[in-house]
């Protein structure tokens, strides 16, 4: 049988002898130290978090392609620049209640004071005292879809 030398290995995981409480390396035979066993673990936790990414994006996009639903109640008009907190709608002259939502053509909440538009189709909806409770700026395609009724 033939005797082979000890050779220094650095401490790893690889190395079976090495004390972790002892900063010194270990005197390991080294072909006798084998690396571990592939046990796909890594592969399986990168499977993971891709599944985990893509199932985000499918539903980011399909929030971002879903149409929008208007209450029942809610009518189809043209809004005309007019003096806040005031709105003109068709041919009426509506007053914003306290606590009105504005929602944009992503359907995100605005504020009166940042509408730009001279003229914008919307659908909107009265409360009870007849002031305007929520108003949503409408698209092209929604527009279209949605016409005026007289």
């Amino acid at each position: 049988m033939e005797k082979r030398a000890l050779q220094r290995c650095n401490p790893s995981f690889l190395s079976a002898r090495y004390n972790a409480r002892s900063p010194f390396t270990a005197l390991v035979r080294a072909y006798a130290v084998k690396p571990p066993a592939f046990s796909g673990m890594m592969t399986m936790q990168k499977l993971l978090i891709f599944l985990l990414a893509l199932m985000l994006t499918l539903v980011c996009a399909t929030q971002a392609g879903a149409e929008r639903n208007f209450p029942e109640k809610a009518k189809r008009g043209d809004m005309k620049a007019y003096a806040y907190p005031s709105m003109k709608i068709d041919d009426n002259i509506y007053r914003l209640s306290p606590g009105s939502r504005i929602f944009n053509q992503q359907n995100m909440i605005i504020m009166p004071a940042s509408l730009q538009l001279h003229s914008a189709p919307v659908m909107y909806m009265l409360d009870m005292s007849g002031d305007l409770s929520r108003i949503w700026l409408l698209t092209g395609e929604e527009a279209a879809r949605l016409p005026v009724s007289k």
